[in-house]
């Protein structure tokens, strides 16, 4: 016979509207506490929600496939025979440890459709690339305009893809060039003479490219000029036109042409600035490649209104040895035919009185240690040769700054 007090204890609990109460024939009573008795509902209000626990970044790539995030950092130290760093891009500050670059690049870039890409870069690299932005401060002696900031939006730009065309719009990369501002894909630790005083960076503005076949993508855009994030004052819009494709495994190609009006290399602020860019790469064999980079450079008005255009020539020659998967052999020699000094005083050199012309030569060589799939450790020495001396040693002018590098490559 079942006790009294078993059934009073289930009248009461159907009477509150409990639910999975344990038969007291069959185990003992949980003790009642605000842990295991539901708070019943109100009348007229609604329900707390539910927790929701926040996505990993894992799952959020997994979740949108094309989506990357990528980056690399990028430290350095260089030690000059020289107190002038003249003709160098980012080795500016003599026997100095620095950081480069810290980057993290977003992409989300579909063959179809919308996308989008930002590559944000800090460390000192930012700073005279933001610099290189600002005209008032390219244009302006000493600092005036010039911007104290360690960061930089490297590139930033969205795009929509359909079929064969791409339209780019925002901050995008030069087609010119052999060399990139990503320290892990280069092959030498120092910049060319071509890639920092011959070319532009970025350019700020719309691009157009239509893949015709794998041998063969054309490219078409109009942007604010060579680096610049906004239009020089009084200045027309500069041009792009580019084609490149590799018709085989053993070869590929870039050309490139630009024309604007720029007050980069002296004179008038409005004169002419035309850049013909033409790469050619070779792979010999798996382990041996060859580039050459020739640029043709011409600024109107070079001097000042109705001066004349200067004009300069150079060529860029590279060789990779792969010794083994983790030692790789690479050199570099350059030689610029600087017909009217337009290079050499852009590049911060200064011409002896009534020389008006000069003649540039560099040779680099690098050995790359890849002790690790996302660690690359270089060392390399290089030697620039001026025909009029641009370059200090010991408070005098000469015609030679060598140099040696130590860098560290971490990629993610």
């Amino acid at each position: 016979m079942t006790s009294p007090k078993i059934l009073l204890a289930v009248c009461m609990a159907a009477a509150c509207g409990c639910t999975g109460l344990a038969s007291a024939q069959t185990a003992p009573a949980t003790p009642v506490t605000a842990a295991t008795v539901a708070t019943p509902a109100i009348p007229g209000t609604l329900a707390a929600p539910a927790a929701t626990a926040t996505p990993s970044l894992g799952a959020l790539l997994a979740a949108t496939p094309g989506l990357s995030i990528t980056g690399y950092v990028a430290a350095t130290y260089d030690h000059f025979n020289t107190s002038s760093t003249t003709l160098r891009a980012f080795d500016t500050t003599p026997n100095a440890f620095r950081l480069n670059q810290a980057a993290v690049t977003v992409a989300y870039l579909p063959s179809s459709g919308a996308g989008a890409q930002a590559t944000l870069i800090a460390g000192s690299d930012a700073k005279i690339l933001r610099n290189g932005e600002i005209p008032l401060c390219v244009t302006s002696a000493g600092t005036q305009g010039c911007s104290s900031s360690q960061f930089d939006p490297m590139t930033a730009f969205v795009q929509y893809a359909v079929g064969s065309l791409t339209v780019m719009a925002g901050k995008i990369p030069t087609l010119a060039g052999a060399e990139v501002m990503n320290p892990a894909a280069d092959t030498n630790i120092s910049r060319s003479i071509l890639f920092w005083d011959m070319e532009p960076s970025t350019l700020t503005g719309l691009r157009a490219t239509y893949a015709v076949s794998g041998a063969l993508t054309l490219t078409a855009g109009v942007d604010n000029g060579w680096n610049f994030t906004s239009s020089p004052a009084n200045t027309a819009k500069t041009i792009e036109l580019g084609a490149s494709g590799s018709p085989s495994k053993m070869f590929s190609y870039s050309g490139a042409y630009y024309r604007g009006q720029s007050p980069l290399y002296g004179g008038s602020a409005t004169g002419v600035l035309q850049l013909l860019d033409l790469v050619g790469t070779v792979n010999a064999t798996s382990s041996l490649s060859f580039v050459g980079n020739v640029d043709i450079l011409s600024k109107g008005d070079y001097l000042g209104a109705g001066t004349g255009t200067g004009h300069a020539n150079g060529l860029a020659l590279y060789a990779n040895y792969t010794i083994d998967p983790m030692f790789m052999l690479s050199a570099r020699g350059e030689y610029i035919d600087d017909k009217n000094g337009i290079v050499t005083t852009n590049a911060g050199g200064v011409l002896p009185a009534g020389v008006l012309s000069n003649k540039l030569k560099e040779l680099t060589l690098t050995l790359n240690y890849a002790c690790a799939s996302n660690l690359r450790l270089s060392a390399e020495v290089r030697q620039d040769k001026s025909a009029a001396p641009v370059f200090t040693r010991n408070g005098s002018s000469t015609t030679r700054q060598t140099s040696l590098e130590l860098q560290a490559v971490y990629s993610f």
